[in-house]
């Protein structure tokens, strides 16, 4: 009998037990940073559509991807005036579990201050990992101070004011003109510092069939297995773009290492193509930035309607740059490529064309024809009839 009821407080006891939650130590998050962000650095200042990025120490109890309210933000978040970020409206998303983007919808009246404005934690929240975590709220300690960038002439710090990596390479230099790379581009030997985009450069004659040696040398903050892709482009005119090219070298770099170089060339005007990369310096005194150093061979076969050089760069996260070079590469000599034949019916006969320049051609009774938009027969005067009779 007295181990029948021995065994039923045994049993009672074990119930009680596993019914009682058991009290774990959690980390109470802290905030880590305070970053502001001009997502496409549209002006220089504090503006509607600016973001704010607060970072915490460990994962909160969030639903990640869902759009947050200004309540539940304001509710375990302290700013430094009684108005939320300084009379603004705002929506927050939580895009990771240690990561609220606050976006500004409308700034109000006031302003926030790059290293002035603070945020610290609210007490008594919710926002721990725990889910019992609710009277200790996080951890309170010194205000965190905003850093980052309210525009593309604002002072930068530490990120840069953008989640990860938001730096594009550059061959000249950074986004606040300061140089970081001396002599970036060098063409036979001629080199020129490149500047934030269009670069003035004298323009060098070259020859068909001989070879040309360009060199450039590519910085990027992320260190140089970052850069991912180079396009060399050549023909452009002024307003052209990149794509508009039809002669350009095309250098790009997979995650294993493995580096690939293509041609978009239609009309075969490139030939002997080579790219060659290496370490150097991006400055002749600098003792710690190293550049990415492309080396392209090339020779030319065919003319090209305009001179302007391009260039396009890009690193591991899609930041791209480009710039352009002008009075840029002159093309002269007699072309290696047969020209081009033309077929088309003029006048019910078959016509047979032979290209002699760029809109130019002759058929094969030695009349010549000129392309303006469509090819057009030239007129030939056949000069005044002599008529004797009516004479």
């Amino acid at each position: 009998m007295n181990n029948k009821v021995n065994l039923s407080l045994i049993i009672v006891l074990v119930f009680i037990a596993i019914s009682i939650p058991l009290q774990v130590a959690y980390a109470a998050p802290t905030i880590t940073s305070y970053v502001a962000d001009d997502p496409n650095d549209g002006d220089a200042v504090y503006s509607d559509g600016d973001t704010i990025t607060i970072n915490l120490s460990v994962a909160g109890n969030v639903t990640v991807g869902v759009i947050t309210v200004e309540s539940d933000i304001t509710g375990n978040f302290t700013f430094p005036t009684d108005d939320p970020l300084f009379g603004a409206t705002f929506t927050g998303e939580w895009v990771t579990k240690q990561q609220l983007v606050i976006t500004l919808t409308s700034i109000g009246a006031n302003t926030l201050v790059v290293g002035a404005s603070t945020v610290e934690p609210t007490g008594g929240n919710n926002i721990g990992e725990d889910p019992f975590f609710d009277d200790a709220g996080m951890a309170t300690g010194s205000p965190v101070t905003l850093s980052g960038n309210f525009g593309l002439f604002v002072a930068l710090t530490g990120s840069k004011g953008c989640i990860g990596d938001c730096s594009p390479p550059t061959l000249g230099v950074d986004e606040q003109f300061t140089r970081v790379v001396e002599n970036g581009f060098t063409y036979n030997g001629d080199t020129i510092n490149v500047e934030r985009y269009f670069t003035p450069y004298p323009l060098i004659t070259v020859d068909f069939g001989i070879q040309n040696k360009a060199v450039f040398k590519i910085y990027d903050d992320s260190g140089l297995d970052n850069i991912r892709h180079f396009d060399l482009a050549f023909g452009l005119d002024i307003g052209q773009t990149m794509g508009t090219s039809n002669a350009m070298i095309v250098w790009d770099k997979s995650l294993d290492g493995t580096e690939t170089v293509t041609l978009v060339d239609p009309h075969n005007a490139l030939d002997k193509v080579r790219v060659l990369t290496s370490e150097g310096k991006c400055k002749a005194d600098s003792t710690t930035n190293n550049c990415l150093i492309v080396t392209v061979f090339h020779t030319f076969r065919e003319s090209l309607d305009f001179d302007m050089v391009g260039t396009n760069v890009w690193d591991y996260s899609r930041n791209a740059w480009q710039n352009f070079y002008n009075h840029g590469i002159h093309i002269e000599g007699q072309s290696l490529n047969p020209p081009d034949e033309y077929v088309g019916i003029y006048k019910g006969n078959l016509i047979h064309l032979i290209e002699t320049g760029k809109n130019t051609a002759v058929d094969t009774d030695g009349n010549t024809w000129t392309f303006d938009n469509t090819w057009i027969k030239d007129y030939i005067s056949i000069g005044k009839i002599d008529d004797p009779i009516t004479s």
